[in-house]
């Protein structure tokens, strides 16, 4: 399944979903057929320093600028906006959507206050702005495209193609849920800073309520995509919302991108039950930041109890720094203010189904980079081959 050929571009009548992701970051990439693409989040390729979804597409032959027709970002959070401000202007009839919780005045005033610093750096917030920037040029040059973005709610259509169009497709949004809503409203408040107080490092660092999963129905061929939304303890929010809804799309999904890197708190088990096919093509990547790494051993393994089609973007586990000389590390310490220790090789998890196979056609995997079967993960982070 390891592959060779990323540079082969979909057929028109393929699916694809690609997941890219070093130790920090993730972005989504999708081919709804008939050369139309969808981008969900953004992540910074570590040898390009380029978004890695426009790097891959310029690899294809793909012109972003014509063939995006829609970018998502599903929250604010550092690891899922990097790099989202390039993205954005390379892809010139893309719509933008967001989570309709960053459309709050508070959102919008910590964008305002935070844009023109010199010395601090809020990625989630500067990457933002520049989006803003970007859908505020489009009014004159593209007058068919709003200015502003589409707010993502509960099971709201986001996106669907022409009535015509030879390959139907449908994209949803499963949340935010109202009071997701409401509690991450009071989180941005609480990031604005006071009158007279020093502006800080803006983190956002409760819970992932306002995360925008989705739903993607392409031919009858049902896509869910988990963005980081936890599962909660308060009511009307999380992953329950989603499964108890009366006014979700009906269907199953073939893919599961899990939620939260596959963390525990992430997890529902009636979302497998209830709303994905057995034996899912579940994809997930990495999360590797100061002292954690996930998904752990017991996520590895309760994901692999439900099913044989899981894979990851990078082992979740960082490899072991080599010990210096005493000599050495004194030098280190002299000339080198901060060490920060690397995430890894960056990788790309593709799945294409050719759509004129169905209902029995079957997803070809392939593993690009660091990325590799999740039941081999652990063994791959000791330094066997991920390709085993």
């Amino acid at each position: 399944m390891t592959g060779n050929n990323s540079a082969v571009p979909p057929r028109s009548n393929e699916i694809e979903v690609s997941l890219f992701g070093p130790g920090y970051g993730e972005s989504v990439l999708i081919h709804l057929g008939l050369q139309q693409w969808i981008i969900v989040d953004s992540c910074i390729d570590q040898n390009s320093h380029r978004p890695a979804a426009l790097g891959y597409l310029e690899n294809l032959g793909v012109d972003p600028a014509q063939a995006v027709k829609l970018i998502v970002v599903t929250h604010w959070h550092d690891d899922h906006i990097k790099g989202l401000g390039e993205l954005m202007a390379s892809c010139n009839l893309a719509k933008f959507v967001c989570s309709a919780a960053l459309r709050c005045e508070e959102f919008l005033e910590l964008v305002e206050s935070y844009s023109q610093r010199s010395m601090m750096r809020s990625s989630g917030v500067e990457e933002f702005r520049k989006v803003l920037d970007v859908l505020k040029t489009r009014k004159s040059k593209y007058t068919e495209l709003s200015p502003l973005p589409k707010f993502a709610i509960s099971d709201r259509l986001l996106w669907k193609n022409p009535p015509e169009a030879a390959i139907p497709c449908e994209v949803f949004s499963l949340s935010p849920s109202d009071m997701s809503l409401n509690l991450a409203f009071q989180e941005i408040k609480s990031l604005l800073p006071q009158e007279g107080e020093r502006k800080k490092r803006i983190i956002a660092r409760g819970p992932n309520h306002a995360a925008v999963v989705l739903w993607i129905n392409v031919r009858d061929t049902c896509l869910l995509l988990g963005s980081d939304l936890e599962e909660s303890s308060i009511a009307g929010t999380g992953w329950s919302v989603i499964v108890d809804s009366k006014t979700r799309p009906d269907g199953r999904a073939f893919i599961f991108k899990i939620p939260h890197h596959g963390s525990k708190n992430a997890d529902q088990p009636q979302v497998w039950q209830n709303m994905l096919v057995d034996e899912v093509m579940a994809i997930t990547t990495p999360f590797l930041r100061g002292s954690v790494n996930l998904p752990t051993k017991s996520d590895v393994d309760r994901i692999c109890s439900r099913t044989s089609h899981a894979y990851i973007t990078a082992p979740p586990k960082r490899r072991r720094l080599s010990k210096s000389s005493g000599a050495i590390a004194k030098t280190i310490r002299e000339t080198v203010r901060d060490i920060r220790e690397c995430t890894g090789q960056d990788g790309q998890i593709r799945l294409r189904l050719n759509l004129s196979e169905l209902p029995e056609g079957t997803w070809n995997v392939e593993l690009f980079g660091a990325s590799c079967d999740l039941r081999h993960a652990v063994l791959s982070a000791q330094g066997c081959s991920p390709a085993q």
